[in-house]
């Protein structure tokens, strides 16, 4: 018989928040060193373009100290 699991997905209902959340998630890993920026991006896919998200770039601006 089938076992039939529950599964949460996962899932976001604001992808520009969501982006900006991921910047934050990896801008403050320690393994990521502080002069490097990190950027955020959405892909459309039926145009095949990308969207840079401003307050991701934002959060993920690089510090030169």
């Amino acid at each position: 018989f089938p076992v039939t699991i529950w599964l949460d997905w996962l899932t976001f209902t604001d992808d520009e928040k969501a982006v900006v959340e991921d910047v934050k998630r990896i801008r403050n890993h320690p393994l990521v060193p502080k002069s490097i920026p990190v950027y955020g991006y959405l892909y459309d896919v039926r145009t095949g373009k990308l969207k840079e998200i401003a307050e991701a770039t934002a959060v993920g601006r690089a510090n030169s100290g």
